[in-house]
């Protein structure tokens, strides 16, 4: 089945939605920033914005994504969508509302569409067979890579192009878009009554899935951030640091698509395991490189592994939580990304202060290991705790 067989109506519809809803997403940092720097409240208040956005994205994923147990995913999806689009509208529209306004919207924006990406990989399940779920997941991943890839030249041609606030017509357009084709799709109902209790609680016991996710991002976001000094650094021209980084973002798209496109030996788990270990190794030879070759090179295969670990991550998160905890549990990932990413911005601030770009690296590498190896230790843990069968008791 593979890809060619993939694209039935509804997983079509499934895809322009997904599309839809995350180009928002995707333009929303840089939209800020240009908005702050084409207003009264400047970049510091765009990059306020872009902070409340991204809290509020990570404080509303995993609660808002709660109430699906028991509703109509269509109708929690469509209402968030949509009061994140007059979010949008309003941004767009109004002039000079003040920093303190444009942050609270920015929050608003943020904060009521963030359960929409692990409510819509929740409805991917009923939408391709058991067996081809990763595809459908691949088919994810690689349509958010591309929309990620290409937000930014959309952004900085409409702001400085247009105006400043002409991104936030085109998000609000693309959110509309997204809630309209969304109810094309077959609903997908929460369970009835009450079910379990505290489903955040018990979304929170696959904390080690939750945690590779920090590391993945954390990583790389060390990076991307730091790519610039590094290459300072080695006395090669700062100005490759952009198509580098191109080429990583394509390479994620491929890698999505190839891992897609067959099974792979192994348990998801294990695989997850291997490829963020082997993108730990990439990332610290790139940190010892000294030609930008090189450094292109393995940035390329540390894009490819990087798209191969989130839908390893999101395969592993279903196997291990109840259907109805689906949801929770993927918003709880989305969290986990946003914080790795914070966390990883923070640490390399203060890092390039007071080191090397190279050593800066490596640190972050380091640290990643030590996330991976706790989770790693954590598996093994739970595999010596299960009961062995009749047959090897017997032994």
């Amino acid at each position: 089945m593979a890809y060619r067989g993939l694209f039935t109506k509804h997983v079509s519809i499934w895809a322009a939605v997904v599309t839809a809803s995350r180009l928002p997403v995707a333009m929303a940092p840089l939209a800020f920033l240009f908005y702050g720097r084409g207003t009264d409240i400047g970049y510091s208040g765009g990059a306020a914005m872009a902070a409340a956005y991204a809290i509020a994205e990570a404080i509303g994923a995993p609660l808002l994504s709660t109430r699906l147990r028991t509703r109509p995913y269509r109708r929690e999806i469509a209402a968030g969508l949509a009061l994140s689009a007059v979010a949008f509208v309003l941004l767009a529209f109004l002039p000079g509302p003040g920093t303190g306004p444009a942050v609270a919207l920015a929050a608003v924006a943020g904060a009521t569409a963030a359960a929409a990406p692990g409510a819509l990989r929740t409805m991917a399940e009923d939408l391709a067979p058991r067996q081809h779920l990763h595809t459908v997941l691949s088919l994810e991943s690689t349509l958010n890579m591309a929309v990620w890839a290409a937000s930014p030249a959309l952004v900085s041609g409409l702001a400085l192009g247009v105006d400043p606030q002409t991104p936030f017509l085109i998000a609000t357009v693309a959110t509309l878009a997204s809630t309209a084709a969304l109810w094309q799709l077959p609903d997908k109902n929460g369970a009835t009554g009450e079910g379990q209790r505290a489903p955040l609680k018990q979304a929170l016991a696959a904390w080690p899935v939750y945690l590779t996710s920090i590391a993945a991002m954390y990583l790389l976001a060390s990076i991307e951030l730091t790519l610039p000094a590094l290459l300072e650094h080695r006395d090669l021209p700062v100005a490759y640091s952009g198509p580098m980084l191109t080429g990583f973002a394509l390479a994620s798209i491929v890698g999505g698509l190839v891992y897609g496109a067959r099974t792979w030996p192994g348990s998801v788990e294990r695989q997850s395991t291997v490829l963020l270990l082997v993108m730990i190794a990439g990332v610290a030879l790139t940190a010892l490189a000294s030609n930008w070759p090189v450094i292109a090179g393995l940035l390329a295969l540390t894009g490819l592994l990087q798209a191969a670990v989130l839908i390893t991550r999101n395969l592993t998160l279903r196997e291990q939580l109840p259907a109805d905890l689906h949801p929770v549990g993927y918003s709880a990932l989305y969290a986990g990304s946003g914080i790795g990413y914070g966390l990883s911005s923070a640490a390399t601030g203060l890092l390039l202060t007071a080191t090397t770009p190279d050593t800066a690296v490596l640190i972050a590498t380091g640290t990643t290991l030590v996330l991976t190896a706790t989770t790693w230790l954590r598996r093994k843990a739970s595999e010596a705790k299960k009961p062995l069968p009749d047959e090897e008791r017997r032994r």
